[in-house]
């Protein structure tokens, strides 16, 4: 009786696990194990490899529409990896993305290839002994800038794609190796503070690598100046290059920075002594002068001389954050907040106490379209009259400290929604009362909430074990607790990620690009030459050959404009009722489970279309594809 107990037992459980295992909308079969696939954001082409070919496949078209044989590879010894962290730290193992392109770089052989999405032509491919890594694409010039290395040497190059010739190959260092070897050992290879950063202008190339730093002339390759003493760790510079500042990690543990400012052209030293701080806070371009904001004060500093414009800094040390508004400045120090004027000039008539702590975080600072300014921090969370920084509630609503925070704003509505202690709490923009906790909820692990989203009819908080939701009265509608199949589960990289942060593989502009540029008056200017936007881009591209046609062209932007709005599905790798490893796809607005697809390993080779939410996953020589439900 026993035994037979069991079998029916075991029988249930095979027949859920089928049952939880859905049919692939298709099937794509390889001649060997797959071992890489990426849909690309710009175009939404998939490419794969099977260690012998690469391959491109339409969707739309249901099926592959080229391949390619692939070089043989080698392994990468661990110079040539510490040098390939670039500024997102990618996976040189695996298909990476050149932003807003259809291109993808693959390391083949020790070598990388950048290949065309659409057609699968090699644009680039390093021969001879320079090893080259990472491409940035030149959307005026129809060029890729590199940086490579060839034995110590540390190179930095332009490659003509039209022409598949170097237009330049510069030696800026050619003592690299024995540095990076130190520096290697000094970091123990943790790549993850060695990041690299490169961006240019019209005649000028500016790259940080690896600490070291060099300009270069952008025509010609012509090393113009460089500070490679191994200490830098940022850089900011003007609109057109003709003013920068060096960020130098000094004192121990690197705890604190020095900033310098120096003649873009030259690499003159325009201050007589570097300025000493903790960290920066904030630095903006205002053509014949720069606001800079670090923890000790911030002023403006005239570019010729170097001299302060303003007599004095604001009041107060240890600020945390300067917010430009318009043309004037929102700034945070110690416990409290000032907003002044673009000529220093204060606004309000006493600073606005906004913590307990001088140490507590701020994890929201904004203002409104009705005038006011909200605040959230570990403590407190209170709106003030934007003109006069007056408080709009007579008590601030109290947080719990050591509990996480987690607000949301909604623009269109004027609606807020706060997380704290289990407890949330909903007001808009024009409210003129403390809001009073209106849903509480226990999580399985509020300190894994990944996001949250305002709906017509309810707020949803995902995490990677929890989704829940909440309609406007404070009920809960749903809720789903998940378990993690093992450690993997953390580190499940496509999943319980929103879309917006795919959506910066097509639309951001400029590698690690987030300073601001205005002119003498304070307003937002840009140079869509060396910073185009999304549609410059696109029309770049155009004109070099790469989109054939108005369709495309359609399809490209509808993409982008896809990958820019809330996503209203969650995807959560998790452990199912029998063990099993599952992609659950949950609808945020319903709770409703709409997909559950088996995942036979921990490790799995996939990815997720984020425009439509379908699911390319590889199994042994096939790709099986999952469309949206």
């Amino acid at each position: 009786m026993m035994k037979k107990t069991l079998l029916l037992l075991c029988c249930i459980c095979f027949i859920q696990l089928i049952h939880a295992q859905r049919e692939a909308t298709k099937t794509l079969e390889f001649e060997n194990s797959v071992d890489d696939l990426l849909v690309v954001p710009f175009n939404g082409i998939t490419v794969i490899s099977d260690g012998d070919k690469v391959y491109g496949y339409d969707l739309e078209l249901e099926k592959i529409i080229w391949e390619k044989e692939a070089p043989k590879r080698s392994g990468i010894d661990i110079a040539a990896n510490i040098l390939q962290a670039g500024p997102a730290g990618i996976d040189i193992t695996k298909f990476n993305v050149i932003e807003s392109t259809p291109f993808v770089e693959k390391f083949f052989d020790d070598r990388l290839f950048v290949i065309n999405s659409y057609d699968g032509k090699v644009l680039f491919s390093a021969e001879g002994k320079a090893k080259y890594f990472q491409a940035e694409y030149l959307f005026d010039e129809n060029s890729f800038l590199l940086r490579g290395i060839n034995e110590d040497e540390l190179i930095i190059a332009k490659y003509n794609i039209a022409e598949q010739e170097f237009t330049w190959q510069t030696t800026v260092s050619t003592t690299y190796g024995e540095f990076l070897q130190g520096l290697g050992k000094l970091a123990g290879f943790n790549q993850s503070s060695l990041r690299d950063k490169m961006n240019h202008t019209e005649d000028k190339v500016f790259a940080l690598i690896k600490k070291q730093f060099f300009v270069l002339n952008k025509e010609d390759g012509t090393l113009l100046w460089k500070v490679d003493e191994g200490d830098i760790a940022d850089f900011k510079r003007s609109l057109d290059g003709t003013k920068l500042v060096t960020i130098k990690d000094v004192g121990t543990f690197s705890s604190r920075n020095e900033i310098m400012l120096y003649d873009g052209d030259t690499g003159k030293e325009i201050w007589k002594r570097p300025l000493t701080t903790k960290n920066i806070v904030l630095f903006e371009d205002w053509q014949d002068k720069m606001l800079l904001a670090h923890e000790k004060g911030f002023n403006f500093y005239d570019y010729s001389t170097g001299e302060k414009v303003w007599k004095k800094d604001p009041k107060g040390k240890g600020i945390k954050n300067v917010i430009p508004i318009g043309t004037d400045f929102l700034y945070v120090y110690d416990d409290e907040m000032m907003l002044i004027d673009k000529d220093g000039q204060k606004m309000w008539k006493k600073d606005v106490k906004i913590s307990d702590d001088e140490e507590d975080p701020v994890y929201f600072l904004e203002k409104t379209k009705n005038g006011r300014v909200l605040y959230i921090t570990a403590t407190y969370a209170n709106m003030v009259d934007y003109k006069t920084g007056e408080k709009i509630w007579r008590k601030n609503l109290k947080l719990n400290e050591r509990r996480p925070t987690v607000a949301k704003y909604d623009e269109n509505s004027g609606n807020f929604v706060v997380y704290n202690d289990e407890e949330l709490y909903k007001f808009n923009e024009n409210s003129t009362e403390r809001p009073e906790p209106y849903a509480e909820m226990k999580l399985k692990n509020e300190k894994e909430i990944t996001n949250m989203d305002i709906f017509a009819n309810n707020v949803t908080i995902t995490g990677h074990t929890d989704i829940i939701g909440i309609d406007n009265d404070g009920k809960t509608i749903f809720q789903h607790k998940y378990t993690q199949p093992g450690e993997v589960g953390r580190f499940f990289k496509k999943v319980g990620v929103s879309a917006m942060s795919f959506a910066a593989s097509v639309a951001t502009a400029e590698y690690s690009q987030t300073t601001s540029y205005r002119d003498p008056s304070g307003q937002i200017v840009t140079d869509r030459k060396t910073q185009p936007v999304f549609n410059d881009k696109v029309n770049a591209l155009g004109v070099m050959g790469y989109i054939s046609s108005a369709l495309l062209y359609d399809k490209i932007k509808s993409r982008h404009n896809a990958l820019t709005e809330t996503a209203e599905y969650a995807l959560i790798f998790a452990k199912g009722d029998n063990g099993e490893k599952l992609l659950y796809k949950v609808d945020k607005q319903t709770g409703e489970e709409i997909d559950k697809i088996i995942m036979d390993n921990s490790n799995p080779v996939y990815d997720v279309d984020y425009v439509n939410e379908d699911i390319y996953y590889s199994r042994g020589k096939e790709v099986k594809i999952f469309k949206s439900k």
